[in-house]
């Protein structure tokens, strides 16, 4: 037997790869990795009892050089007797419509073929020809991306029905085997240029370390993702022991984490417990990176109503009992939480309301200048804010200045006061500083935050909507008219 048939078949016996008997589909671009994945299959095959077909994609980008590529595949498939399957996209469209780059929306689309053929020639598994370079082109891409522990553990061998048998072998390996059985295999000239990251690391990065730093530096990169494969499998089994404890799985898939248990685990798991979350509110981890995790974990020390929007048009929110994960549109019965929002000058935000949006700006230069008296235009003391201004529904212990000498009044005996409906009260917006409300959208500002003959910077809060006008606000600024004109503060 071969080295490198030998080598392949003790890997996929220490993996688990195969079972005797089973069905296998080889996915064959007509490179010299997965050519060399097929022969080497071939020749176990009798050994391990296996049926092979062959499933080829032809990705439209390459012209003749692709369709070359597809008709080799086939003639190959036909002299070793191997049933061969083809498909053909325009990836360029494809990936347009799916919203992917092409790289993206070509992989997509052949594991989609792959397993269209493993179902129906009721198959077990499904060989890609990842290669050990391949695992340190991975680990390099997504350390220099960007990534969280699992991915530096580089390409699993076994993936569900997916199996990785060249994972033990290097490229000069399988071009070695190939000559020496005297087979033939087609070159991608895209491989062959620097138009993607991944060529770059292969052509530039890995050749460097190599030979100015250790020329083993690609052994050494896999085994350390190996090694941090075993450290990523042992905090996912604690990170799913932890989350069957402070989580809870609700209505439309969404997560609430309790935060009293959550807060007694290590930050290392409570990042665990999150990745779990999310993955389960959004099916899927994609996009979500390590500032989004952390975002989601300061939440635990913020007010309630406080909330943090996500990949995948997940929202999380701060609550009574901790932190609750869950789709922007899921209806208000899957939770019953304020809506609150940090803003700042200058900047535009969007509020409540269809199309709708609120715009901060500051200006100095103001003197002389009549402030507009607008239900959507509002001037404030910017010098006075003193925590910070979010957007939101009430909160116990808000309250608004009433006059100049600073008699406040707490808001919900303002609303009582003001004979505010019981069902408005908790959908109403208010501008607070803390638990000092500038600004009860639709009625009046708090005096303390009143422009003045003092003041030297001006907040400017104005309401947008589709309407220039502001008319697409009316359920909220129309409740009633204020009471309170001031024309220094509109």
């Amino acid at each position: 037997m071969n080295y490198l048939v030998e080598k392949v078949s003790e890997y996929m016996q220490q993996n688990h790869m195969v079972e005797e008997g089973q069905k296998i589909v080889v996915g064959v671009s007509g490179g010299a990795d997965s050519m060399g994945l097929l022969f080497v299959l071939s020749e176990l095959a009798e050994y391990f009892h296996l049926s092979l077909a062959v499933v080829h994609v032809n990705h439209g980008l390459r012209g003749k050089a692709a369709d070359g590529d597809q008709s080799y595949v086939e003639q190959v498939c036909r002299e070793q007797k191997i049933p061969c399957y083809s498909f053909h996209v325009d990836l360029k469209r494809f990936a347009k419509k799916e919203g992917m780059s092409e790289e993206e929306a070509g992989r997509y689309y052949r594991y989609q073929c792959f397993e269209k053929v493993r179902r129906e020639i009721s198959a077990q598994r499904i060989a890609v020809a990842h290669q050990r370079e391949d695992v340190c082109e991975t680990v390099l891409f997504n350390l220099f991306r960007g990534t969280g522990l699992r991915g530096l553990s580089g390409i699993p061998p076994v993936r569900d029905v997916i199996i990785r048998p060249l994972l033990c072998a290097g490229r000069q390996e399988i071009e070695a085997y190939l000559q020496e059985r005297g087979i033939g295999w087609r070159t991608d000239e895209t491989n062959l240029t620097d138009l993607y990251a991944r060529n770059r690391i292969r052509h530039a990065i890995l050749p460097y370390a190599r030979e100015y730093i250790n020329a083993a530096a690609g052994q050494h990169i896999q085994e350390t993702a190996g090694l941090l494969k075993d450290i990523a499998d042992y905090l996912d089994r604690q990170g799913e022991a932890a989350f069957d404890l402070c989580a809870e799985v609700g209505r439309q898939a969404s997560v609430t984490i309790h935060h009293e248990t959550f807060l007694t685990f290590d930050i290392v798991i409570q990042r665990e417990v999150i990745r779990r979350a999310v993955s389960v509110a959004a099916g899927q981890l994609k996009d979500v990176d390590r500032e989004h995790i952390e975002m989601i974990r300061a939440l635990m020390d913020k007010y309630v109503g406080r909330r943090c929007h996500l990949p995948g048009q997940l929202q999380a929110v701060r609550t009574y009992d901790g932190i609750i994960i869950k789709k922007e549109n899921a209806s208000a019965e899957t939770v019953k939480e304020a809506f609150c929002m940090d803003v700042r000058a200058p900047g535009k935000f969007v509020i409540p309301g269809p199309g709708m949006e609120i715009e901060l700006s500051l200006r100095e230069d103001y003197e002389n200048e009549e402030i507009p008296i607008n239900r959507y235009t509002k001037w404030f003391d910017y010098d006075r804010i003193k925590n910070g201004l979010t957007v939101r529904n009430r909160e116990n212990g808000d309250f608004i200045t009433l006059d100049g000498q600073g008699h406040r009044k707490l808001l919900k005996r303002w609303m009582i006061d003001e004979k505010i409906p019981r069902e408005q009260r908790e959908s109403m917006l208010l501008l607070a500083d803390g638990n000092h409300i500038l600004w009860i959208m639709g009625y009046r500002i708090s005096d303390n935050y009143k422009v003045t003959d003092a003041t030297k910077r001006v907040l400017v809060v104005r309401i947008k909507g589709e309407k220039s006008d502001g008319g697409q606000y009316q359920n909220i600024v129309d409740r009633g008219r204020s009471r309170y004109p001031d024309s220094r503060t509109g």
